[in-house]
C-alpha cells in the first residue's frame, strides 16, 4: 500500500537510494581502513619532546613610540598624566597614601576614545592621525561644595593642558558628590566612624547569636559587605549603604547573618556619618541602642548561628570531594596547534581567518573591540561591554534593595589573572592590561587580563552528504573552528565570562556567561517569595542578571539603514485544492520588510508574538539580484525587564527596557550608563532615554545598535557551590545576510570532501578521492607544557595580591 502511494519514479530512487547507500557505505568504510592502513601502519607513540610549532614571531605586545587611535594608554602615558596633574595647583591632588574622604585626587585614568570622524578620515583616506587624550576622574572633596569632575588631558605623550569634558548636554560634569563610585575611603568610613558604636553596644549580641566577634578573632570572626542604596528610595542625593553581616568563611555569601544596618556616609564631615536603621531577626530597629534593650528585655527574640566548621566537606568551599570521577587519572582532552597559531598579534590588533581588529580594556567599563573587519571591510566601528546590573528581591532590606550596577566597581580592573586549563585553554595567548586607578600611586599591569585562543568547537560550520545517485554521490564538511578573545571579570560574589567570537562565515558572536557564588539570605518563612531554602540557614535570592553592549554597525560605511522583517501569518484561499468546507483557507508564514525611520520606532521589546529579522544596511549596496546587502543582529539571550518604568532603582538602568535600540551616533552619546549608575536612580547622570527621546532621524545614517542580554535567576541547590555555566550562555550575533554572494568558508581549506574518483552516477566501481585541500591531517606532536605554574609559584602576588 505505502509503494502504491509513491509514483513509479519515485519508486525508482527510492530503491535505488537504498542500494546507492548500501554500496557508498561500503566503499567508504574499506577507504577510510586502506587509507587508514597505508598512512597509520600501527599505533602512534607521542612522545613529549615531539612538540609542535608555535610560530611565535606572529606575536608582538611590544607598544609603538606612537601608539595606534585605539590602543589603551600606555605606561609612560598614564605616568605623564599623573605627573602633569599632580603640577597643578588648581586640582590640590595629594598623594595616595595621604587620601582621606575630603582630599582632592584621582579616581581613574583611562584613554578617552578619539572622535569618530577623525579616526575615519586616518583610517580610509590617510588623514592625520588624531591627538591621544586622557579622560581623568578627580574626587574633589577638597572643595566648598564637594563634587565629581571629568577631565579631558592632554594631548598624549606629554600632556599641557586639562578642561572638563563638555558632553553638550547628554550628561551632567560636574557630578555630585554622593555619586562617586565606590572606593577605598568608603570602607575607611565604615572602619573608622560606623565600627566603633557596634563595639561599644553590640559586640556582645554578636558574640552570643553568631558564635563569633568582628575585632579580635581568631579563627571565629564576622565580616561585613556594604551595599549601596541608590538615591530614588531617599528622594534626595545622600549616600546610604546596606552592611551586611556575614561569618568570614569561604565563601561569606553564603553564610549570611540576620543582622544588618543602614550607614549614612554623606558628605566628607564625621558628624554627618551615622547609622540610621538596624535589622535583627526580621525586625527594624531605629538605633543601636534601641537594638540593645529590646535584646535584653527580651522583645525580641535572640539569634543563634552556630559558627561553621571549616574543611574541605565544608558546603560553601571548592575542595575536590564527593566520589571523584574519573576514575583513572585520566587526564582532560587538550587541542594542539599542529602548524602554530593562525592568528597574530601586533600591539592590540589582532588578524585571524580574514578577521581584523583592535581591542582594549577599559578601566571603568571593560572589554572593547573597535575596527572590526572581514575581508577588509569594516562590519563594525564598536562593539563593547556597557554594563552589568544585578537587581536582587528579598524581604529583608539588604537583599531588597541591592540593585547593583557594576561599573560602580571599575569592572575593567577586574579581569586580574585568567588561569591556563581553567578559565582559557592551554595554548592560549593570554594579553596584558594596564590601569591606573584609585589605590594606585603608578600604573597596575595584569599580565592574564585577556586570553586569545582558536577554538575546535567540534561543531560542524556546513555539512552535505549526498548518497542517491540522482543527487550525486559526495561528501563535503567543515569544522566551526573559531577565534575567541574572552576575558572574566570578577565582580564580588560573580565571575562573568565576556567572548568575543570570530567565525570563518563572517559572523561576529558576542557571548556571556555567569558562574560564581550566588549573594543569598539567611534563610526566614518571611523569604520563601523571593527564593528556596537551599541550606540549613540559607536562602537564595532571585535576581535578574543584565548587561549591555554598544554596537557600532558600519556596513559599507556610516550611511545605513535600519530594516526588520516582520514575520506573520497569511491567509490564502484554499478552494482550488480542496473540496472540504473547513479548509477554505490555508494559513503559512510570510514577512514584509519595515524601515524603521526615527529612534522611537527603532526601539525594540521583544515580543513572540510579532517575530521580526534586525538588519542593517547600505541603500547604495546591492546584490547582483537587487537585495540590500546587509547585517542582522540575532539576540539568543533576551529577558524582560520587568520593573515598572521610572520607579525605585530602574531609571539607573533605562537601557533594559529594550532588547535592541537604534540611535544615530553622536559623539556625545558614546555610553549608555556610567560609572554613577548604582547610586542616580533619583537624578541620573547619564539618562540612556534621552538618546531615544529626540526621536532623530535613523535613515541613512550613522547607525548605533544599543543590545540587551539578560536572565532571570532563581538559585537552586546545584547552584552550590557556584552557579555552573551550562544553560546560563547568553548570546548575540552579527549574522551576514546576503551582504556575500555566497558562504565564504566556502574558501576555507579546512574543509574535508569526500566523492568518487568519477561520478558516472553508478557507486561501487571506482575509488574514492579524499580531498583534504592541501592540508596534513597527521596528529604527531603535543602542546609544549605551560611554564605558567612555575612562575605562579614564584610570584605569588600574580593571583593574590
Amino acid at each position: 500500500m505505502l509503494e502504491e502511494s509513491y509514483p513509479r519514479r519515485w519508486r525508482g530512487y527510492w530503491k535505488e537510494g537504498c542500494i546507492a547507500l548500501g554500496l557508498f557505505a561500503a566503499i567508504l568504510l574499506v577507504a577510510l581502513i586502506v587509507v587508514s592502513s597505508a598512512r597509520n601502519p600501527g599505533p602512534v607513540e607521542i612522545h613529549s619532546d615531539s612538540t609542535c610549532d608555535t610560530y611565535h614571531e606572529s606575536i608582538d605586545f611590544n607598544v609603538p613610540e606612537d601608539p595606534p587611535v585605539f590602543a589603551d594608554l600606555t605606561k609612560q602615558e598614564l605616568q605623564n598624566t599623573r605627573a602633569y596633574l599632580k603640577s597643578q595647583s588648581d586640582l590640590n591632588l595629594v598623594d595616595i597614601n595621604k587620601v582621606i574622604v575630603s582630599s582632592s585626587y584621582i579616581y581613574s585614568i583611562e584613554l578617552l576614545p578619539p572622535t569618530k570622524s577623525l579616526v575615519l578620515q586616518h583610517l580610509d583616506n590617510a588623514g592625520r592621525k588624531p591627538q591621544r587624550w586622557a579622560k581623568v576622574i578627580v574626587f574633589r572633596g577638597d572643595l566648598p561644595t564637594p563634587l565629581i569632575q571629568e577631565y579631558r588631558v592632554g594631548p598624549m605623550p606629554k600632556p599641557s593642558t586639562h578642561d572638563l569634558i563638555d558632553y553638550k548636554g547628554s550628561r551632567k560634569n560636574p557630578i555630585p558628590f554622593a555619586y562617586r563610585p565606590l572606593s577605598g575611603t568608603d570602607i575607611a568610613l565604615i572602619n573608622i566612624h560606623i565600627f566603633p558604636e557596634i563595639f561599644d553596644k553590640a559586640e556582645d549580641i554578636i558574640v552570643e547569636s553568631f558564635g563569633a566577634k568582628l575585632r579580635d578573632c581568631g579563627s571565629k570572626c564576622v565580616t561585613y559587605s556594604a551595599g549601596p542604596v541608590s538615591t530614588s528610595l531617599s528622594g534626595e542625593v545622600v549616600r546610604k549603604f546596606w552592611i551586611r553581616f556575614s561569618h568570614a568563611v569561604n565563601f561569606m555569601t553564603l553564610h549570611p547573618l540576620d543582622f544588618q544596618i543602614l550607614v549614612n556616609l554623606d558628605g566628607v564631615h564625621r558628624e554627618n556619618f551615622r547609622i540610621e536603621k538596624v535589622w535583627y531577626n526580621q525586625k527594624v530597629f531605629n538605633s543601636l541602642g534601641d537594638l540593645v534593650d529590646a535584646y535584653r528585655s527580651g522583645k525580641v527574640e535572640k539569634l543563634h548561628f552556630t559558627f561553621p566548621k571549616v574543611d574541605k566537606n565544608l558546603f560553601s568551599t571548592l575542595n575536590l570531594r564527593g566520589d571523584p570521577f574519573p576514575k583513572k587519572q585520566q587526564r582532560r582532552p587538550f587541542q594542539v596547534e599542529p602548524d602554530g597559531k593562525r592568528y597574530s598579534i601586533s600591539g592590540q590588533r589582532i588578524k585571524y581567518m580574514g578577521w581584523s581588529f583592535n581591542y582594549r580594556m577599559s578601566t571603568n567599563s571593560g572589554p572593547m573591540l573597535f575596527d572590526v573587519r572581514y575581508k577588509h571591510q569594516r562590519i563594525a566601528y564598536e562593539i563593547s561591554l556597557q554594563e552589568i546590573a544585578v537587581f536582587y528581591s528579598g524581604y529583608g532590606p539588604a537583599s531588597r534593595f541591592s540593585d547593583i550596577v557594576d561599573s560602580a566597581s571599575m569592572i575593567g580592573t577586574l579581569s586580574k589573572i585568567l588561569i591556563p586549563e581553567a578559565d582559557c585553554p592551554g595554548h592560549a595567548t593570554f594579553l596584558p592590561a594596564t590601569h591606573l586607578f584609585d589605590g594606585s600611586d603608578a600604573p597596575i599591569t595584569y599580565d592574564n587580563a585577556l586570553c586569545l585562543f582558536e577554538l575546535e568547537t567540534g561543531n560542524p560550520l556546513r555539512r552535505h552528504h549526498s548518497f542517491s545517485g540522482y543527487e550525486g554521490h559526495f561528501y563535503e564538511g567543515l569544522m566551526d573552528d573559531v577565534l575567541v578573545l574572552r576575558t572574566v571579570l570578577t565582580v564580588g560574589n560573580y565571575d562573568y565570562i565576556f567572548d568575543y567570537i570570530f567565525h570563518q562565515n563572517g559572523v561576529v558572536e558576542v557571548k556571556v556567561m555567569a558562574t560564581g557564588y550566588i549573594l543569598a539570605s539567611a534563610y526566614s518563612p518571611n523569604e520563601r517569595q523571593f527564593g528556596f531554602q537551599i541550606h540549613k540557614n540559607l536562602l537564595g535570592n532571585i535576581h535578574h542578571h543584565m548587561f549591555n553592549f554598544k554596537v557600532d554597525m558600519d556596513i559599507f560605511g556610516t550611511s545605513n539603514r535600519f530594516e526588520t522583517l516582520d514575520i506573520s501569518v497569511d491567509e490564502t484561499p484554499n478552494g482550488d485544492w480542496s473540496s472540504l468546507p473547513d479548509v477554505t483557507v490555508y494559513n503559512q508564514l510570510k514577512f514584509k520588510r519595515t524601515l524603521h525611520h526615527t529612534e522611537i520606532q527603532a526601539a525594540y521589546k521583544f515580543n513572540f508574538s510579532t517575530p521580526k529579522y534586525l538588519l542593517f544596511h547600505n541603500e547604495k549596496r546591492k546584490t547582483k539580484q537587487g537585495v540590500s546587502r546587509a547585517y542582522r543582529i540575532a539576540i539568543n539571550g533576551m529577558s524582560k525587564q520587568l520593573l515598572p518604568e521610572g520607579k525605585g532603582h530602574e531609571p539607573s538602568i533605562p537601557w533594559s527596557r529594550y532588547q535592541m535600540a537604534v540611535t544615530k551616533f553622536r559623539q556625545t552619546e558614546v555610553q549608555s550608563s556610567s560609572v554613577y549608575a548604582i547610586w542616580d536612580s533619583y537624578d541620573p547622570v547619564n539618562n540612556f532615554q534621552n538618546f531615544l527621546d529626540d526621536d532623530e532621524n535613523i535613515v541613512d545614517e550613522d547607525l548605533v545598535a544599543w543590545v540587551t542580554l539578560g536572565v532571570h535567576h532563581i538559585p537552586h541547590t546545584e547552584d552550590l557551590p557556584v552557579t555552573p555555566t551550562p544553560g546560563g550562555h547568553l548570546q548575540f550575533f552579527l549574522l551576514p545576510y546576503n551582504y556575500f554572494d555566497e558562504d565564504p568558508s566556502m574558501a576555507s581549506r579546512n574543509a574535508i570532501r569526500i566523492q568518487p574518483a568519477e561520478d558516472d552516477g553508478k557507486p561501487g566501481k571506482l575509488p574514492l578521492v579524499i580531498n583534504r585541500y592541501g592540508m596534513n591531517s597527521t596528529r604527531k606532536c603535543v602542546p609544549k607544557p605551560t611554564s605558567f605554574y612555575e612562575r605562579l609559584l614564584n610570584d605569588p602576588d600574580m593571583i593574590f595580591n
